[in-house]
């Protein structure tokens, strides 16, 4: 039978108080908990949705930040690779970027790129303006967009569908504890209920207070329990429930601190390019935004063996300032969270660590920071592991999965960010070298041309106009043929472009035409460039203008192989070309000649007029050389004076050749003794012409095949030339066995002259001069050379082997000094204190410029009488330059010595230059005296010089008296001085100053 509501509601008013009581607290409590547990559901239901709708909003900024310059450069792999590194991220639906079309650039489902979105949410959005949207909020999906802006500029919408499995999930587990707790609740509080009928008024008046209370809010209240009854036990459960709720909160918030902390790590990702920059920020973010108490982030050394710290939110911890990771496993340092996790490459957490026998090492200084949890997560680069993030906390057992897993991401964000730092560091130093290259091109000093597969130019650069004289928009689209010059056959550039295809390259050089017509040689360089099939796909072309170069070349070659002066092949040309002569000899078994010859007295010229009139004689004597012989014989100048004549092909038989060259070498003898038209400036400085005479010596040798060598050749022509100057001068001789013997031992007699300095072995002879009276005005003062093997060598033999050497001028000095001396000793005596001493003086030691202050040097040296010394020259010594020794003879007077002429008559005696030159006497050589008796010319010069010294006031002295018939011609003619065998030979000081001594005393 059914029972209607009202006998039910009868029966429980007829029930007892216990059971009514029991029922009716079971009711309420159980609405009261339901509603509690609805209340917080709604609650915890709103709090996620803000939650998730703010870190949906976050992912959405940061991924427009980061993808704005890709969406610029419309770089798709770009976009891609950043919308897969949020692909991990918790709760992802979806992640896309549109263009401001609406066309999908980038998405997690890939097949979305390059359609349009039509749906009405998508429509909308594109007609909005450009600033950050929640789009959609429902239980199942969180939906927003923000704006991708460059400078101002909307370029596009970053989209972000996170779903609501979790918040669904969480709550549902949220429900099913409430609702686990209300069954328990409500069985325990029927089951107490009898015994709580007694006592419940007060106790539930408190309970109500406190759902009340935790209605509005207060997490913070708790239920009375002390009894140990049912409402006691319901008052524990009711604040079991608070605990649970309280721990659920706290979890929430400290998820909501990492996504926090997150969405500002991906802020910064987005905006800081700087790597140090970015990581410190990085950890300064998770330390203050979660409140952990250390995050670092390493990376291992070169070696993969010790961590560096490269970031960390807190440099002072003492820590930090300890602690030494490794990731090796052999080490202690590596068995840590840290080396664990790099080698696993997964994260490694130790929610106690004060008990975790893997964190042992570190324990002592972990407990000084109260540290009590770590997490650590691998960092790759380059898809490698290189480094980690460490998060450290106070709290034990603080990571849970859920703060795991969004710390992971946050791991590969960094990971990304670095990749992409590695990226745009690239990305500017392709840049870098892009813009180097192009201005290395611009800038060039080399012309560069750059041609397709098929040569056609495509580029060139500012060099290749100035040197080609093309302008870029001239050679553009042509091949590199419109500068062909038609130098170069076909097999020359089929040869270059063969190896320009086994080889990749070619340099050489090549002889091109300028726009205006000119030929230029340019070197040349020309390589291939290959693509990674290895198919060519352009060829580079540098050149440089070697026009100076070769210049250079073509003055190089003529300073090394000929003569600056003269222009003539010098020696080592000379000998390159007599060593092919040689050979060609041999082949056409035709004689050859070799002149070697040398300009009679050019020193004198040289040393007396300056080195400018000596260079006017030889260019001069090189041009009259080459044209005196044929076209194909060689006119060379060794230095100096010498010149080598090569004649080639004279004859076939030897007397023929002889008769060839002899004739040849009487016309070079012809064209040099001509005189020569010289130029000078006089002494006002205005240019003034010089008449000069001069001679040439010529020594010849023949030759016929390679046998004999060009040097040893070199040496028989100089040998004859030499016997060319000894016969005379202004002669053609030809080589022969016995000069060179002569020659031989002339060298031998140099080596022993330089050795006698050396040795002293000079000594001085004097020869008496008298008067007509027989006294002794003087005498004069001839040098002898006692060889300690030869004996007594002959002056004739070595004085002009000493003025060839310039050993002259050590021995004219050495005798200036004796004689010095020997007056100064002379002046004590009254026997010989008025006596003179003659001493001949060479033209090259007279020529020294100074000379006249080394004699006043040596006269005040030794304080003899000036006056009683005679230097004694010849006259070709003043006939180079008359001005400059009419100079020094007065410089000389002024000294007080005075200046004889000696062997006047023999040569270009000349009244003009005697009657200026400021002499004290003339002396008339012997050659003149011995054969005045038999010889009417002779003697008609000897009354001559008499007669011209008598008319210029200056005193005669006659040498070579031997006979006293040749002494009364001399006396009856008026010659007043005499010096000869008659009256004394030769004679070493000691028995000279023994005869004045003697004459005196008779």
């Amino acid at each position: 039978m059914i029972k209607c509501p009202q006998s039910g509601f009868r029966l429980w008013i007829r029930a007892s108080l216990k059971r009514q009581l029991a029922i009716a607290f079971g009711s309420v409590a159980l609405v009261a908990m339901l509603a509690l547990a609805g209340l917080l559901l709604r609650q915890q239901w709103h709090f996620l949705d803000e939650a998730n709708m703010r870190r949906a909003m976050a992912l959405a900024n940061g991924l427009a930040r980061s993808s704005e310059s890709w969406v610029l450069a419309n770089d798709l792999v770009g976009l891609d690779e950043i919308v897969q590194g949020y692909i991990d991220t918790p709760s992802l639906e979806h992640i896309f970027i549109l263009d401001p079309g609406g066309k999908v650039l980038a998405s997690t489902q890939s097949g979305e790129v390059g359609r349009y979105l039509n749906d009405s949410v998508s429509l909308a959005l594109l007609k909005q303006t450009p600033e950050s949207r929640i789009l959609i909020v429902s239980k199942n999906l969180i939906d927003v967009a923000a704006p991708v802006m460059v400078e101002q500029r909307h370029v596009g919408w970053a989209r972000v569908e996170l779903n609501q499995d979790d918040t669904k999930a969480s709550l549902r587990a949220l429900a099913v504890n409430h609702f686990e707790f209300i069954a328990i609740t409500s069985l325990v509080l029927i089951a107490a209920s009898i015994w709580l009928g007694q006592r419940m008024s007060d106790r539930l008046r408190q309970l109500g207070s406190v759902a009340q209370r935790i209605a509005d809010g207060d997490r913070s209240v708790r239920a009375v329990s002390g009894a140990g009854d049912e409402i006691s036990n319901l008052a524990v459960n009711v604040n079991h429930m608070l605990d649970t709720i309280t721990r659920s909160e706290q979890d929430l918030g400290k998820l909501n601190r990492v996504y926090a902390a997150w969405t500002e790590c991906v802020n910064t990702i987005a905006r800081e390019p700087r790597e140090s920059v970015l990581l410190d920020r990085l950890c300064q973010i998770l330390a203050e935004t979660i409140g952990l108490r250390l995050v670092f982030i390493g990376f291992t050394d070169a070696m993969a063996d010790w961590v560096d710290i490269a970031a960390a939110s807190d440099w002072e911890l003492s820590f930090l300032k300890a602690l030494k990771l490794s990731a090796r496993a052999d080490r202690p340092e590596g068995q840590g969270a840290w080396g664990r996790a790099l080698r696993s490459q997964h994260p490694e957490i130790v929610n106690d660590f004060q008990s975790s026998p893997t964190t042992g090492l570190w324990h002592a200084i972990a407990a000084a920071e109260s540290i009590r949890s770590v997490a650590t997560f691998p960092l790759s680069r380059g898809g490698k592991i290189v480094g980690g993030i460490a998060v450290y906390s106070i709290e034990l057992d603080f990571f849970n999965a859920d703060l795991i897993a969004l710390l992971n991401g946050l791991s590969i964000d960094i990971s990304f960010a670095l990749d992409n730092i590695d990226r745009e560091t690239q990305r500017r130093q392709s840049e870098t070298e892009l813009r180097l290259a192009a201005s290395v091109f611009d800038n060039s000093q080399e012309g560069i041309i750059i041609t397709d597969a098929q040569e056609v130019i495509i580029r060139v650069n500012s060099t290749f106009s100035k040197l080609s004289g093309y302008s870029p928009n001239e050679v553009l689209g042509q091949t590199p043929r419109i500068m062909a010059s038609g130098s170069h056959d076909r097999l020359f550039y089929q040869a270059m472009w063969e190896r320009i295809g086994t080889q990749g390259y070619w340099q050489g050089e090549v002889i091109n035409r300028r726009k205006s017509g000119e030929l230029f040689p340019e070197w040349l360089c020309i390589t291939r460039v290959l693509d990674a099939d290895g198919c060519v796909t352009h060829y580079v072309g540098t050149f440089v203008d070697i026009t100076d170069r070769k210049l250079d070349e073509e003055r190089i070659h003529k300073l090394a192989f000929y003569d600056p002066l003269t222009q003539l092949p010098n020696r080592r040309l000379l000998i390159e070309r007599l060593r092919q002569a040689l050979v060609e000899s041999q082949r056409s078994q035709l004689y050859g000649a070799l002149m070697f010859m040398d300009l009679d007295r050019f020193k004198i010229l040289n040393d007396t007029q300056g080195h400018d009139m000596g260079d006017q004689l030889l260019i001069e004597a090189g041009k009259r050389i080459s044209e005196c012989v044929r076209e194909q014989d060689t006119v060379a100048r060794l230095g100096g004076d010498e010149f080598v004549v090569m004649l080639e092909a004279l004859a076939d038989d030897q007397s023929s050749a002889i008769v060839i060259a002899q004739r040849i070498g009487d016309k070079l003898l012809t064209s040099l003794r001509q005189p020569y038209q010289l130029s000078r400036l006089d002494r006002e400085g205005l240019p003034a012409s010089v008449m000069h005479h001069s001679s040439a010596s010529i020594g010849m040798t023949l030759f016929q095949g390679a046998a004999i060598h060009g040097e040893d050749l070199l040496k028989q022509a100089d040998v004859a030339m030499y016997q060319a100057k000894q016969a005379g001068r202004n002669k053609l001789c030809a080589y022969n066995i016995q000069m060179q013997a002569h020659i031989n031992a002339r060298a031998v007699l140099e080596t022993e002259l330089r050795q006698a300095l050396q040795d002293k072995q000079f000594t001085l002879y004097y020869q008496v001069q008298v008067d007509v009276s027989g006294n002794v005005l003087g005498a004069e003062v001839l040098l002898r050379w006692l060889h300690p093997l030869r004996g007594w060598v002959a002056p004739a033999d070595f004085i002009p082997l000493a003025e060839e050497t310039g050993l002259i001028n050590e021995l004219g000095e050495w005798i200036l000094a004796e004689s010095c001396k020997t007056l100064a000793v002379w002046a004590q005596s009254p026997v010989s204190s008025d006596l003179t001493l003659a001493i001949n003086v060479s033209a090259k030691q007279f020529n020294q410029h100074h000379f006249v202050e080394q004699l006043a040097v040596l006269i005040g040296h030794y304080g003899c009488n000036p006056q009683q010394l005679k230097l004694e020259i010849t006259e070709s010594l003043v006939l180079g330059d008359i001005e400059e020794a009419i100079a020094k003879i007065g410089k000389l007077q002024g000294l007080g010595v005075r200046v004889s002429m000696d062997d006047f008559g023999t040569g270009y005696s000349s009244l003009a230059y005697l009657q200026r030159l400021p002499l004290s006497q003339l002396k008339i050589d012997r050659s003149f005296v011995g054969n005045v008796l038999t010889n009417s010319h002779d003697a008609a010069i000897i009354r001559t010089i008499l007669l011209l010294g008598d008319s210029l006031g200056i005193d005669v002295i006659a040498e070579g008296v031997e006979t006293e018939q040749q002494r009364l011609y001399l006396l009856a003619n008026g010659c007043r001085y005499f010096q000869g065998f008659l009256f004394g030979q030769p004679e070493p000081l000691p028995d000279f100053e023994r005869r004045i001594d003697a004459i005196a005393l008779s």
